[in-house]
Parts: structure tokens; sequence; C-alpha cells
């Protein structure tokens, strides 16, 4: 936005048809467009951006979400920083043969000359409605005439230019101004992780001493719940209670195995802005290779991650293995020990932290990655068909657009220990996970025993989805910092 704003006449465009108005027959630009969510496309939004009668864009949320799905995220997420590249696995750069992401638009990666706001009070909406119907409504062969109604958006933010011209700035203005402005923010976080056996934070592990590394993303972005986020650089309230609730999780879910002193450690982490060219397992890779970490990269021995696994169709998992790796036949016949044997996946593993460990330097035996089967029905007939989210890195991937549903009349209380059907799914891929690495740790006996608890995976999804300041959670964490829970309970 420009600094003091900007305003438009209001037109709203609930189907397409309505566009023609503002951008080319509309006798009073600039106009600003309240666009309904089901038509927020690529190809809506790039007839608005090369149109100089357009001044701003609110969008009203779509409800129920767009039944075709909406991402705006890329196609190939993270293209160019995984591990395929021209020294490895060239015919898996550029996801060639494998669009992850098949109903990305790319837009959270364009510049548009306007500012675009999102609208998710309805009431807010109808407001602006009513003020387009009262003055503005074109009439059959006629023109509205003044007084128009008018909006204006204020969100002026300085242009970053480049990461270097913006770090270059902020250094100025803090060393040599009493007021500094802020002029942009690092993408700060914090990756989360915990060991099976206790590491020695300050030592090392031997060259041959090896672990398994069980990993996944915390969070995509955008999915703060809650009020907004004032400062992208800094861990909100709700991330920081997702570090005690996983530490709560870990110390649960490792009292279930039979014994702790395995063959192999197993290193748990969650990463942290991985939508960013996997900043956050990129930095362990970087701690590792600096020593600054206490194990290196020859002491992993296999990678586990989880994707996507809250969407599933006839409890089915995807299972995808590096297929570069598997050309190996130690790795080959070590992949079919822990797994059912099956075709060999010819597809690239998907955009995952696994992506920024350089295996072909790491010394890692094998990587897993499991994914939900059966998003689309054309992957349902075949293993190697790659998984797809409808809302990929979107406003729309919700907790209800997972299954995350309680009956009416539930106080917060009874939502926080009702174990919805999604619990009970991704219990058994938490048990089914625990069990793995169980084995890949050189677990022998009592696997049967080790069981995820579908309570403690609902209590997660309500604090992580619907409410972070609850009961559990503030039993957690220490009395003094449970300000960073948000507001006070309901």
């Amino acid at each position: 936005a420009s600094l003091s704003g900007d305003t438009g006449v209001i037109h709203v465009v609930e189907k397409e048809e309505d566009l023609e108005w503002a951008l080319s027959t509309g006798p009073h630009p600039p106009y600003m467009i309240l666009l309904d969510g089901n038509l927020f496309s690529r190809d809506i939004l790039m007839q608005l951006r090369g149109n100089s009668r357009i001044s701003g864009l609110a969008v009203a949320a779509a409800s129920p979400a767009p039944s075709p799905g909406f991402s705006p995220g890329l196609k190939c997420p993270n293209d160019g920083f995984g591990v395929y590249s021209e020294d490895y696995g060239p015919q898996f750069a550029h996801c060639n043969g494998s669009v992850w992401n098949p109903l990305g638009s790319g837009l959270s990666y364009e510049d548009f000359p306007f500012p675009i706001f999102l609208l998710e009070d309805a009431n807010e909406t109808e407001v602006i409605k009513e003020c387009f119907r009262a003055h503005n409504l074109p009439g059959p062969g006629s023109v509205p005439s003044f007084p128009l109604c008018a909006m204006q958006l204020l969100s002026h933010m300085h242009a970053a230019a480049s990461t270097v011209t913006c770090m270059r700035r902020s250094s100025l203005q803090s060393t040599f101004s009493i007021n500094p402005e802020i002029v942009c923010d690092p993408l700060l976080d914090y990756n989360v992780w915990s060991s099976l056996q206790p590491i020695n934070a300050s030592g090392k592990l031997e060259p041959g001493q090896q672990l398994i590394l069980a990993a996944t993303r915390v969070r995509p972005p955008g999915k703060t719940p809650g009020k907004p986020r004032e400062n992208p650089g800094i861990a909100s309230p709700e991330q920081n209670s997702q570090v005690f609730g996983w530490h709560q999780f870990l110390g649960e879910t490792l009292s279930e195995f039979p014994g702790l002193h395995l063959p192999r450690n197993v290193l748990f982490a969650f990463f942290q802005g991985e939508t960013f060219d996997y900043i956050g397992s990129s930095r362990m890779v970087f701690d590792m290779e600096q020593e600054k970490f206490p194990l290196r990269l020859e002491n992993i021995g296999a990678f586990l991650e989880l994707g996507q696994v809250a969407l599933r169709n006839d409890s089915v998992l995807w299972m995808h293995t590096d297929p570069v790796s598997r050309q190996n036949q130690s790795v080959e016949l070590q992949v079919n020990s822990h797994w059912e044997p099956h075709p060999k996946n010819p597809e690239m593993i998907p955009n995952s932290q696994f992506q920024a460990f350089p295996n072909q330097n790491s010394g890692i035996s094998n990587g897993f990655h499991l994914f939900p089967r059966g998003f689309h029905p054309e992957t349902l007939a075949f293993l190697a068909g790659s998984p797809h989210s409808q809302y990929f890195q979107s406003l729309y991937d919700t907790a209800g657009n997972i299954g995350i549903r309680y009956p009416e009349g539930l106080t917060p209380e009874e939502q926080l220990e009702f174990v919805t059907d999604t619990a009970k799914a991704l219990a058994q891929v938490a048990t089914l996970v625990a069990r793995a690495l169980f084995v890949l740790a050189g677990g022998t006996e009592g696997t049967e025993s080790i069981r995820a608890d579908p309570r403690t995976v609902t209590r997660l999804l309500y604090g992580f989805l619907i409410n972070s300041n609850n009961s559990w959670f503030q039993s957690i964490i220490k009395p003094d910092l449970k300000g960073i829970l948000g507001e006070e309970m309901p």
C-alpha cells in the first residue's frame, strides 16, 4: 500500500462477469474490489494486477472452503533447495515427473502493486456489500451517481529490496538512530529436538555411533491460530506452547518403549520454517557440519519423516523412500527388512526435511517419508502415486478440513477431552511410527506393546488447532510462563 493508503470506489465481484465493470466499463475508477473467496485465483489476480483502474483488493473468505481446492504455494515447493541436483539424482531435480502440489498457484510468490486484504468476518463483508448496493450498484442501462461508497486499505510497508540491502538498512537504523525503525525482520524461530536416550549436549558422538532421526515440520506459513503475529521474526505464544506440548507428548511416548537401552538412539526433531528453503532443517545440517551440534551427519543411520498424515482413506499410508540411495544393494535390503517389500518407487522423495540432508556425503543409509494415500482418485490404484493436499499452505488448511469436529453443546474442557476420529487415526499412525522406530533402533521383542494414546493426540490437536490456552497445556508449563499461551481460557 502507498504511504497514505489506497482508496477506491467499492465494486463487489461475486461472479467473473462482474469484473468487466471495474476493469473497463465503469466510469469512476479507481476501483476497490470486494472479491468472493471462491473467485480468488491466479487467473483473476493476474487480470487485476495488469490494470491501472484497480487500487486494491479485499477478499471475503469462502465458507465452506472451495471444493476444487486452493493453494497459494508453488507446484514444486522449495524448488532448487533440495537434495536432488545435477550431482545427485538429476532425473528427479525440479520435481521432474512428480508435481507435489498440482493445485499450487504461486500467488504467494507474486508481487502486486496494490494491497490485498483478507476478510474473515462475514459481518464486515456484509457492511461493505450493503454500502455497495445502496450507492454503487449499476442499474440497467445506467451508471450510479455521486455520492459513491468508497473504501481505503492502509498497510504501508517499506520494500525489502533484497536480504543484503535490508540487513544493511536495519544495521544503519539501529546504529545511528535513538528510535530505530525496523526495516525488516529475519526469519527466526526455534527447532525442537529430543532424544530417546540422553545425549551429552556439550560432547560429540563417536563417528561409529549411529542413531535414527525422526522428523516433521511444525507449522506451515500463515497457520498461527488466534490473533495475527505482529513480528514474524519472534516465536508466537502458540509456537512456544508447541515446544512444551511436544516435550509432554515425547515423554509419554518414550515411556511406552519396552526398553530405553536400544542399540541405536532415536532423535526426534521438529523443524520450523521449512516452507522457506528448508531453513529449519538446513540450520541443523549447518550446525552438524560446523560441529555445533552433539552429532554429525555421519551419525545418522536412518531418517524417518512424517508428512501430511491426517487425511487418509481406508487407513492406508504412502511410504516414499529415496530411489537413488536404494540403488545400493545394502540399503535396498535394509529398507525391505523394515517394511513389507514393495515395487521400487520411481519417484523422488517429496517436499520434505530429508531434502535438506546431503545424504550422498552424510552416510545416511536410508530415508523414509510417510504420507497418506488417496487424496485424489488417480492415486488409489498404484503405490507410486503422489499425495496431494487440497489446501497446501492455504488459509483453508484448517481443523475442520482435516475432520476435527465436536458434538454440539460441548464445553471447551469437554472438547479438549473428546477423542475425535482424526485423533484415533493419527494415534494409529503414531503407533506404526513408534513401532518402526523401535525396530530401526534395534529392538526385537515387545513391539506389540507399543501403542499411542488417542487421548494425548486429541489434546494436542485441540491445543494446536483450536485453543492453546487450555487446562492441559497449562498443566505442562511452569506457572510463570503461562502468559505465553495467550488470552485467558473462556
